[in-house]
């Protein structure tokens, strides 16, 4: 069953063009795209009741001093309520307990919750695991669906459906195991791994031996990760040998060794935190870890590297996803899987994704055609803090207005080592585990432009009211421990994306026209990512179709532009789109409610709202919003 990612990165945008570069046509522009919006259609008719007793019953629980419910159904109630939170229960500890690693980031006090110490240091990853993995999703799926929603508590017929739409969603990867991709040059496991192995917390002495363990394991697990590669390659799967390049390169800053390594600076300062270590024992462990980043991480990077080498021939399918014998079965899986959208289909999408880039065109032409002189002060805009601790402190406080009061206020700063600069996202947010949401790190890329340039932003979209507040918000509301694995990522990156747009508000040095305008650049430029992974990767475009299309947009788009964005889609596909797919339900909701509630419409409360429900479905939030509209319209 597949988790949620703790490592919260996206690809940078390639290439990016200057705000003033990429709206200089959009004056001249008319209706460039055209398709309907995103579905708002229900599919479901609200929570229903207890069933309806017999009248003869009815009549005779009257005269008893209970509640008007037979003892016969209070039973069944009851059986129903023990069987889900058996199996949400089941589902959430086979999960954590898969691997070493999977569990330390899960949790932090197993014993408390009477988890057993997992055998694997990282799960076991083979197409006989995968489909095993899927076949306990059907499994799972099966059992939920003997039982009797409507005999739940309103809180479990939430989760309920959160887990249905979850289930069915990755049941559709069944036979279509063998195209998962493990490695991307970004967000391929080889790229975030040490990442969190830097940042392995340690709360007590044996979770120093566990991350030793997992440096000394870490050779087997590449191992088994090129022994899918390889059955990859013998059924026609394998990546171009220009993907594995850039896989290769996103490899190489790992063979540092000393205090070039990634894992050399974070080690010591982590011992520090461990009570009653003495100074001997902080040296011996120094001494190992030292001794392993030699004798076990680096060479296991370079066996890894030595493995797709020898790959390299195999990959004969060139292009996006669709052009492999199910891709685009498997492409339209993972758009289902990664966005949760509450449009029927990958048709609906996409039409909804043209028309709010065609949107927000008029809007920002709109604009520019009252006040042409925006354009060239957009151009020169400034954010008014750049210090990462000021601009955090500030949206903290700024943000009180429009959200709830931010749960947890506590978080750490670290800066992407220089080597990895040119392969890491320009910031990223780590997951806490459940039970410790204090532990907040925020990674900054200080060698990407994109970063320091929008550094406010960037931190709004990781920090307030982004990934952090979102993050320990959630698990301040005390969820059902299952919840904690489901991955709901537009949910997540769709929530960061619409409040750093909305943040361009809260800087005081920018106008509010100024503002608008960046936020619409932004958009625009992310939506034309997203729309680009569909087409590329669904409909099967070309450089020379990505080139035509971008021409609409970037005055005389070089061919190294273009390839760049068409490399990027099929490197990561449906990483885009789920960041951009998860803004739009956002924002479709939001205008949705404010048309539906008129003066009624509270921004704080409606950010309530979807705070209060956490990462799920969108279908599923969707139908919670409009019980929530009714009765806001009957107050």
């Amino acid at each position: 069953m597949k988790t949620k990612n703790d490592n919260e990165t996206c690809p940078p945008l390639p290439f990016r063009k200057s705000a003033a570069f990429l709206l200089t046509a959009i004056i001249t522009v008319s209706t460039i795209l055209g398709g309907c919006g995103t579905s708002g259609q229900d599919t479901r008719q609200g929570i229903p009741g207890i069933s309806a007793l017999s009248q003869s019953i009815s009549q005779q629980l009257e005269k008893l001093p209970w509640p008007s419910v037979s003892r016969l159904e209070q039973a069944q109630r009851s059986g129903a309520q023990e069987a889900f939170e058996e199996l949400t229960d089941t589902l959430f500890r086979d999960q954590v307990s898969s691997s070493l690693i999977d569990l330390h980031y899960t949790v932090t006090d197993p014993d408390a919750l009477g988890i057993n110490r997992p055998e694997s240091l990282y799960g076991e990853v083979s197409l006989d695991a995968l489909k095993a993995d899927t076949a306990s999703v059907k499994e799972a799926l099966a059992a939920l669906l003997e039982i009797r929603r409507e005999d739940l508590t309103l809180e479990s017929q939430l989760d309920y459906d959160i887990l249905k739409t979850y289930l069915e969603t990755e049941s559709l990867a069944d036979g279509l195991e063998l195209y998962v991709q493990p490695l991307a040059p970004t967000i391929g496991v080889q790229a975030q791994l040490p990442i969190l192995l830097a940042e392995y917390a340690f709360y007590s002495i044996q979770d120093v031996e566990d991350y030793l363990q997992l440096l000394t394991g870490l050779d087997d697990y590449f191992k088994q990760i090129l022994t899918l590669e390889q059955e990859k390659a013998k059924q026609g799967l394998m990546i171009t040998d220009d993907a594995i390049d850039r896989i290769l390169d996103s490899c190489r800053p790992y063979l540092e060794t000393g205090e070039g390594c990634v894992l050399a600076g974070t080690f010591s300062e982590r011992l520090e935190g461990i009570e009653g270590l003495t100074a001997a024992q902080k040296k011996d462990y120094i001494s190992r870890h030292t001794d392993l980043i030699g004798s076990a991480f680096v060479p296991a990077y370079q066996h890894l590297m030595d493995g797709l080498n020898q790959l390299k021939g195999t990959g004969t399918v060139e292009g996006g996803l669709s052009h492999y014998p199910k891709g685009k079965d498997y492409y339209r899986y993972l758009v289902y899987s990664s966005t949760a959208t509450s449009c029927k289909n990958v048709d609906t999408l996409q039409k909804s994704i043209k028309k709010r880039i065609n949107d927000d065109f008029k809007s920002a032409a709109s604009l520019l055609k009252n006040q042409p002189e925006l354009l060239e002060q957009m151009s020169a805009a400034s954010f008014s803090l750049t210090d990462p601790v000021e601009i955090l402190d500030y949206l903290q406080d700024a943000i009180k207005e429009e959200y709830p009061e931010p749960i947890c206020k506590d978080y750490t700063l670290h800066y992407v080592p220089k080597a990895l600069e040119p392969v890491l996202s320009p910031a990223f947010y780590l997951t806490p585990p459940m039970d410790r949401s204090a532990a907040n790190p925020i990674y900054i890329n200080q060698g990407s432009a994109s970063a320091q340039d929008q550094l406010f932003c960037t931190l709004a979209h990781e920090g307030y009211p982004g990934h952090l507040y979102q993050s320990s918000y959630f698990v301040a509301k005390d969820p059902s421990p299952f919840r904690h694995i489901l991955s709901f990522s537009a949910y997540n990156e769709g929530w960061a994306t619409y409040v750093e747009y909305e943040s361009y508000h809260m800087d005081p040095n920018l106008d509010p026209s100024t503002a608008q305008l960046l936020a619409l650049d932004s958009a625009i430029n992310l939506g034309i990512h997203a729309y680009l992974d569909l087409m590329v990767n669904d409909q099967g475009w070309g450089i020379s179709e990505v080139s035509k299309y971008i021409s609409q947009y970037f005055e005389d788009p070089d061919q190294e532009f273009a390839a760049a964005l068409y490399e990027a889609m099929v490197d990561n596909p449906s990483n885009y789109l789920e960041y951009y797919a998860g803004y739009l339900e956002f924002s479709d909701m939001r205008k949705r409610t404010e048309q539906a509630l008129g003066n009624k419409f509270q921004l704080k409360e409606f950010h309530q709202f979807l705070l209060d429900i956490g990462p799920a479905p969108f279908s599923v939030i969707r139908d919670r919003l409009n019980d929530w509209i009714r009765e806001k319209k009957k107050s």
